[in-house]
């Protein structure tokens, strides 16, 4: 029941109070006290009406409290303002929602001849799997309305519905009334359906079947009477009758893309893939097909087989000929661009969603998906050149200045990226999220370019907009333990980090080396031994259960930070950067040897030109700066 209903709804409960209440005021011996409290909460109603109309939900429910107050008796007053609880949720703890539901029920008890009370009543029942509820209402809303067809079909759906939760004698009452409806309607298409349906309930095939016919001979000549015919016949384990008719759909209307699809299906489950194929492409060839029905078949087809290599020729050549046949469709290259995408033909995929977003500027995600499979093909020039046109066509979104500074960064350097980033007006920006992200990533750029204190202040403005950004907490943290400043702040905001991601690598790297910087070896030691066992290959480094030998701290952190050791990520693979930082921490828990070997690691994977040079100098015996 949604609050349109309902406002159109008490504004005729409204009318019908008021008119009682003025009523009571002529009835001759009544209290004249009762009679203005009455006259009283038909008008404070009204008003609770117009703000339910107005959408003031919460004044609402505080008149037609008061309304209740007044005059406790009138059903309609608790009925309506039951169901604004229920509708909007309003003081919705269990006993109130009891209460609203008892309500709505009195009122439909009170008046049963009222279709449109009981529709909504039986409505809500079904909703909370008050089945009885259910039946009660259309049972006695048919008896009130025995010429209303509507009303007796839904009772004996209910019916139904009650059959198939073991109410056998629920199915005769059932089929009873659709019997004593086509006595007066004649066979109708409904009915007749709605009757296989209840038959299924007992599983009686023959009976269906003669249902079928029945329904069949209602419209011989339509296509959707033949599709559903063939479709009921296969669900009954009836292939050739089924495909019967589905045939006879698709020759009574040969654009039909349902029954199109219904026929691929027949035969993709039935595992004949050379008819399958030979439907899809049948349909995606039919000029009297339209662009959306064939784009949804082709869609199907894709989604079933697209991991299948053997298909990959006959799915390109499905997109050939739609391309050919209705060209200018963005949502076609769209898909096409994602189908290349999941079989890592990434530059064909970028292509695509570059034509996409070509024919559809408005929709920011083709040009999304271009930057990422663009960079995944190694194109940043093109990946930058989409995120610069997303910038100027979507002003109002932070995620591709973002994205697409990354991008500068890896091609220009930092100086042009923080560039790109300045271009962007911040001004009507309110989503806290997005604006931390963006000081966050602008204080990664100025660090690179040697902005120590401004990188910092821009971690500080991020941290503003979102307290728990565990990105700008461990960047600051990193960046201050490389410098070697406010080491106590590092630690804290090192430790927010991973409370927030206990299993992050790149953050218990961080924590190793903040605890490094403050000379705590041995926990550093701890944290770092987490980091290298979740490098597969990394068996003669100390295992994490190995870490309890470790002399303590006795810093009061252990607890958590053993904790953090027992994260592993079989997956992750460190960078040059950890395995130097592990090969000075093993060297200043005395054990030289093992982190001459980290060292060598670290160069094995390509460092910068400066972190290679200082790795070399360890190597060769200049001890590392504590």
């Amino acid at each position: 029941m949604t609050l349109r209903r309902i406002h159109i709804i008490v504004a005729l409960a409204a009318a019908i109070v008021c008119g009682c209440a003025l009523a009571s005021a002529g009835r001759a011996g009544a209290d004249a006290d009762e009679r203005a409290r009455r006259i009283k909460a038909g008008y404070v109603f009204i008003e609770g009406v117009t703000a339910m109309n107005d959408s003031r939900y919460d004044d609402a429910l505080i008149l037609l409290d008061r309304a209740a107050a007044l005059d406790p008796t009138d059903i309609d007053i608790a009925a309506v303002r039951a169901e604004l609880i229920m509708a909007t949720g309003i003081h919705g703890d269990s006993a109130a929602m009891a209460d609203a539901y008892a309500a709505i029920r009195s009122r439909f008890l009170a008046r049963p001849s009222d279709t449109d009370g009981g529709e909504r009543f039986a409505s809500l029942a079904a909703r909370l799997y008050r089945h009885g509820d259910v039946r009660m209402a259309y049972r006695l809303m048919a008896e009130k309305h025995p010429q209303r067809t509507d009303i007796a079909m839904s009772r004996a759906w209910s019916l139904v519905q009650a059959a198939g939760r073991g109410d056998t004698a629920a199915l005769d009452t059932a089929l009873a009334i659709y019997d004593r409806l086509e006595e007066g309607l004649g066979p109708d298409p409904v009915i007749i359906q709605n009757r296989i349906r209840a038959l299924a309930q007992r599983r009686d095939t023959a009976a269906m079947i003669a249902q079928l016919a029945r329904y069949q001979a209602t419209a011989p000549d339509d296509a959707r009477t033949s599709l559903i015919t063939g479709s009921t016949f296969y669900a009954l384990g009836m292939p050739d009758s089924a495909i019967h008719y589905i045939d006879r759909a698709c020759e009574l209307d040969s654009g039909m893309g349902e029954a199109m699809l219904a026929r691929a299906d027949f035969y993709l489950e039935r595992g004949d893939s050379a008819r399958y194929d030979a439907e899809v492409f049948r349909a995606l060839e039919s000029e009297g097909l339209d662009a959306g029905p064939k784009l949804g078949l082709l869609t199907e087809y894709v989604r079933k087989l697209y991991t299948d290599p053997g298909h990959t020729a006959r799915i390109s050549r499905m997109f050939d000929i739609m391309e050919r046949l209705h060209p200018g469709e963005a949502e076609l290259h769209d898909l096409y661009g994602s189908y290349l995408a999941t079989i890592d033909s990434a530059a064909a995929a970028a292509e695509q969603f570059g034509y996409a977003a070509d024919l559809d500027p408005d929709e920011p995600r083709h040009r999304q998906f271009q930057m990422q499979t663009a960079l995944a093909a190694a194109d940043t020039i093109q990946a930058i050149d989409a995120g610069r046109a997303a910038m100027r066509l979507f002003p109002d979104n932070l995620y591709f200045p973002l994205a697409t500074s990354s991008l500068v960064m890896m091609h220009s350097g930092p100086a042009a990226a923080v560039a790109l980033l300045d271009s962007v007006d911040l001004d009507g920006f309110t989503n806290d999220h997005a604006l931390s992200q963006y000081y966050t990533t602008r204080g990664d750029f100025l660090y690179k370019l040697g902005a120590v204190d401004s990188a910092f202040a821009q971690y500080e403005i991020a941290m503003r907009y979102e307290p728990d950004n565990a990105g700008a907490q461990n960047n600051a943290a990193y960046f201050m333990a490389v410098e070697g400043v406010d080491l106590p702040r590092a630690r804290t905001l090192i430790e927010r980090a991973l409370r927030a991601e206990p299993l992050n690598p790149t953050y218990i790297d961080t924590y190793a080396w903040v605890l490094y910087r403050e000379g705590d070896y041995p926990a550093a030691r701890r944290q770092i031994d987490a980091v290298l066992s979740m490098v597969t290959d990394s068996t003669d480094i100390t295992p994490p259960g190995a870490a309890a030998s470790t002399p303590a701290s006795g810093n009061g952190e252990d607890a958590e930070a053993v904790e953090v050791v027992e994260a592993v990520d079989e997956d992750f693979l460190p960078s040059a950067e950890v395995y130097d930082h592990a090969g000075d921490i093993y060297y200043m828990t005395g054990e030289p040897e093992r982190a001459a070997d980290l060292w060598r690691r670290a160069l094995d994977l390509n460092p910068d030109a400066d972190r290679a040079a200082a790795i070399r100098r360890k190597l060769r015996g200049t001890p590392p700066s504590p």
